[in-house]
């Protein structure tokens, strides 16, 4: 008798076990056939929370806004404000546990913790070539860029990617950051070059090695005089030679990052940072900053983010507000057509001004938005934003979505595109 009792339970252990099984496997066959939500996120610059209360509570707001993901910088570089919600032990470093840089304070796994908890996602905003701390006078692993004035090399304040040093502890901290509790990594922009770095001693030897070609500033550069100061008039075909290699150099060391990233979490979504120039004059995109969409997009990476800032392009490009919505169209439709198959385009705005920290008008946005195509809108992106714009974050992502949102302005959605988006015109 109890031998049967035994044979029993043992039967009813096999099939509950197995039950549960198939239940899982219907579950993750169910959540496969899912299509991941597009993106809606905030990038946080600083944290001004004095505790971990007012940072859930705004996390909870956020969610039922219609947020899904929060992006904070993890790095702390010189003119960054320290978030507020920890002590500060270093004055600069990465803000998790690592032994390849000065640890400010371990906040990343506490940022994601609270995340989750609120239903949102957690990406980390990590740097790359500006991580030089504690190598600030190591001029040897910093990149050269050509003075045109002077016609010599001089050590810029930024890494050489080219560097096996500056490789390896790149590597070693974006796989310390990917050991945290993390969904993304978004690469800062400063993973570029400009058109005239970099001349390292290491990268003109292996440009010659791998291409039989000689960096050469001379030949690559058409310089004149213009208002008694050299600038570039020209690039000669050399030029777009090295200009090539420097991007391809720059994608396989992000791919690396990726790489490291991902054997510690397969599931993190690993995305880079674009220049608006990229979409819309792109071959100033690659002289000026060594980016290339359509390359980048060969790299299969989960998700690009241009940031499309409305009010520095419209300093930077001198031009009329019509004119900006002009470029902002242009510029979206291309970086959206690019990427329309597999929804990995994500437009960030600009939502604090950059000069004086005002909080950028619902208004302002919302014929920003209008002027992005509406059809292949996949991810977006507020930066930066701060506590009592969830009103406002809530009513732009409808509009982006193409929906009315009755509840709150009674505005209705129009394809039309506003006759400008700011006030005065730049002169």
């Amino acid at each position: 008798m109890r031998k049967s009792a035994i044979i029993l339970l043992a039967l009813l252990f096999c099939f509950e076990s197995a039950a549960r099984n198939l239940v899982n496997e219907i579950d993750r066959a169910e959540e496969s056939k899912i299509q991941p939500q597009p993106i809606r996120a905030v990038q946080v610059n600083t944290l001004e929370f004095d505790n971990l209360n007012q940072l859930s509570n705004w996390l909870k707001n956020l969610k039922s806004a219609g947020v899904n993901t929060i992006i904070v910088r993890v790095f702390q570089n010189p003119g960054d404000g320290f978030h507020k919600i920890c002590v500060p032990e270093a004055p600069g470093g990465v803000y998790f546990q690592t032994t390849s840089a000065p640890v400010v304070c371990d906040l990343v796994g506490i940022l994601s913790q609270e995340s989750h908890k609120a239903g949102l996602k957690f990406y980390a905003w990590m740097n790359t070539r500006s991580a030089d701390y504690g190598w600030e006078a190591r001029t040897d692993l910093h990149s050269w860029a050509y003075a045109l004035e002077s016609r010599r090399y001089e050590p810029q304040n930024r890494l050489c990617v080219f560097h096996p040093e500056v490789q390896e502890r790149l590597i070693n901290l974006y796989s310390d950051l990917a050991k945290n509790s993390i969904d993304g990594v978004l690469v800062q922009d400063d993973l570029m070059l400009k058109h005239n770095e970099d001349f390292h001693p290491l990268a003109s030897h292996l440009y010659l090695k791998e291409r039989q070609k000689v960096a050469c500033p001379d030949l690559f550069f058409k310089v004149i005089e213009s208002s008694g100061k050299k600038i570039v008039k020209d690039y000669t075909a050399e030029f777009w030679e090295w200009n090539d290699w420097k991007i391809n150099k720059l994608l396989d060391l992000a791919d690396e990052l990726r790489k490291a990233v991902k054997k510690k979490k397969p599931g993190v979504k690993f995305g880079l940072n674009f220049y608006y120039e990229t979409a819309l004059k792109p071959e100033k995109g690659k002289a000026w900053f060594s980016q290339d969409l359509k390359k980048a997009s060969e790299r299969n990476y989960d998700f690009y983010a241009l940031m499309l800032y409305h009010r520095q392009m419209s300093e930077e490009l001198r031009i009329t507000a019509e004119d900006l919505n002009s470029a902002i169209e242009l510029a979206s439709r291309n970086f959206l057509d690019m990427f329309s198959s597999s929804g990995s385009a994500v437009i960030k705005l600009m939502s604090k001004d950059f000069h004086n920290a005002e909080i950028i008008p619902e208004d302002e946005l919302t014929s920003v938005i209008k002027c992005v195509p509406s059809s292949n809108r996949a991810g977006l992106i507020f930066f930066s934003t701060q506590p009592g714009q969830e009103l406002e974050l809530k009513n732009l992502i409808f509009i982006w979505e193409g929906k009315n949102n009755d509840q709150t302005n009674q505005r209705a959605f129009s394809e039309s595109r506003p006759s400008s988006i700011l006030q005065s015109p730049k002169p």
